[in-house]
Order: structure tokens, then C-alpha cells, then sequence
């Protein structure tokens, strides 16, 4: 809280016309910078208080994204893949669309994913990896995310999903392998976190054919 005390002008009859005015001036620009300080730390306050953003969100553009659940439309996202495919859900998908995210020390776990979802079921979606660089050496690097995906290698399309749409969409923390499911009408079918797993693998079946594929 900014409190500003400006005393008074002296008796103007005891200064001259000019002192008198540089004065007054002074006065009328140190109300006004504390007005503006004033204005400056009520925004501030208002968007550090507003429960329906986190760190992130006051970071990353878009700056508020809601959080989705099953059955919502799923938050508009706009992809390019490393060899220049675009992914988009703006509109209505032509297919059904499995994302894959997790950090990079995941990376692994992601692949056995794409390789298992690639091979089974790319005659009925599609399957992408969206990666959030956050984190990582190459983090706001293209080339060197280009670079190490290529180097990686991986039976899916990548995507740089610079601004954590797909993370901040779900409340995801990227610390588990998580496969994302949306519908050709761009709606959320299933979120399900594990590694691959005999388990897991029965369930996010389940899941396409009940929640994604009907």
C-alpha cells in the first residue's frame, strides 16, 4: 500500500511567480505518480489473487485456461509437427486423436507408448506426442528441440507444445506418461497416466472403444 503525504505549498505571496509555479507543478506530478503506483498495485493484487489462475497461466500465453473434463470441448490448439504437418481442432476433427505428453525423462516411456498405440490403432485415430520443452536444455531452442527429437526417434508425429496447452487444459504435472483421448466432435474421451504396462494397456483399450471409437 503506497501512502504519499505532499505538504502544502508555502504562502505564495513570499515566493516569486516562477518558484510558485515549479512548485505547484511538482505537486500536481507527485499526485499523479501516486496515482499510477496506486492503479499498478490493485492490478497486481487483483491477478495474484485470482483463483482461477496459477503460475503458468500468468506465464504462457493463452493467459486462462480452464480447466477441462470429460465430455467438455477440448481447448483450441494449433500444431506444427517436425516435418510440417499441422494439428489442429479448430473445428471438427476428421478423426480421433490419441495425445501423448510427459517430460523428457519420460521420453522413453512415451516411445513404448507410440510404438504400442501407433501399431494398433492408426487405422482408427490419430496419435501424436505433444511435448512441453519446458524444463529442458533445449526449452525455447527450436532447432535444438527439432535436433533431439529426431535424434530420439519415434514411430509418432511430435509436436512443441511450447505454451503447455495440453498440460494446463488437464492440470497435468508431466510426471507420468499420460495418454489423452479426443473425439472427432474435439471432445475429451479419457485422460488415463501410467507406463505401459499389461494393465494399462487393457485399459486404455477400454477406454478407445467405449469413450473414443463408438
Amino acid at each position: 500500500m503506497w501512502i504519499v503525504t505532499i505538504s502544502p505549498i508555502p504562502n505564495p505571496q513570499s515566493l516569486t511567480p516562477q518558484i510558485y509555479g515549479i512548485l505547484n507543478y511538482m505537486k500536481k506530478l507527485l499526485l499523479l505518480i501516486a496515482y499510477l503506483l496506486a492503479a499498478g498495485t490493485a492490478q497486481a493484487q487483483f491477478v495474484a489473487d485470482d483463483p482461477e489462475l496459477d503460475f503458468s497461466q500468468k506465464s504462457l500465453p493463452p493467459y486462462s485456461i480452464r480447466k477441462i473434463n470429460i465430455n467438455d470441448d477440448f481447448t483450441t490448439f494449433d500444431f506444427t509437427d517436425l516435418k510440417g504437418k499441422r494439428w489442429t481442432n479448430r473445428g471438427e476433427l476428421t478423426r480421433p486423436i490419441i495425445i501423448l505428453t510427459g517430460k523428457w525423462a519420460l521420453r522413453h516411456d512415451i516411445k513404448k507408448w507410440a510404438h504400442h498405440l501407433a501399431y494398433k490403432y492408426t487405422n482408427f485415430c490419430d496419435v501424436i506426442w505433444a511435448f512441453n520443452p519446458d524444463g529442458t536444455s533445449f526449452a525455447n531452442h527450436r532447432q535444438k528441440f527439432e535436433d533431439a527429437m529426431k535424434n530420439f526417434g519415434i514411430a509418432i508425429p511430435v509436436v512443441n507444445d511450447e505454451h503447455a496447452i495440453i498440460g494446463r487444459s488437464l492440470k497435468i504435472e508431466y510426471d507420468i506418461p499420460t495418454i489423452i483421448g479426443i473425439t472427432r466432435r474435439n471432445t475429451l474421451g479419457f485422460v488415463y497416466e501410467s507406463p505401459l504396462n499389461k494393465v494399462a494397456v487393457d485399459k486404455v483399450e477400454s477406454l478407445l472403444f467405449t469413450r473414443l471409437f463408438r
